[in-house]
């Protein structure tokens, strides 16, 4: 087995590790499966992330997640290059401009998030917010090229 079929086993068991343990603290989550056009299987949410249930369930399961989370941060930021960060400060300062309170990205490994910005007071807008849509598709030229995007703006 090849380095990287050995690490990509080792995430999927890490994805079943995390589902049998929200189960075992009494969240109904699914296994985990394998979707269309991605390597390796995928994790799928049933319900409410901000149940108290689920909240406990994912308190005491991240660990299992921790490595995933990890080797994602570590691709994405030895893929960080000063070019691809400036757009990415570009594309926040835009979104800000449209009153979307998207904080600076990280940069090392070049994520965004929302924050708590000076002037922009609307703290539970979300990524599928109309208003959020509205300005990310005046921004979204901005972006570097191939900047992962699940239709709501990059990470």
């Amino acid at each position: 087995m090849t380095s990287t079929a050995s690490a990509a086993t080792n995430l999927d068991q890490s994805f079943i590790d995390y589902a049998h343990c929200m189960r075992d603290h009494g969240v109904d989550f699914p296994d985990p499966v394998h979707r269309p056009g991605h390597d390796g299987l995928s994790l799928q949410f049933n319900g409410s992330s901000n149940s108290p249930e689920f909240v406990a369930g994912n308190d005491a399961c991240q660990q299992f997640l921790q490595p995933v989370i990890d080797m994602k941060r570590n691709a994405v930021a030895a893929s960080m290059t000063p070019d691809k960060l400036q757009a990415l400060i570009a594309y926040s300062s835009c979104m800000r401009d449209h009153q979307i309170p998207l904080a600076d990205p990280d940069p090392t490994d070049g994520h965004i998030s929302f924050g708590s910005v000076p002037g922009i007071n609307e703290p539970a807008l979300g990524r599928r917010d109309p208003l959020f849509a509205q300005a990310d598709n005046a921004c979204r030229g901005l972006l570097p090229p191939n900047t992962a995007d699940d239709g709501t703006g990059p990470p």
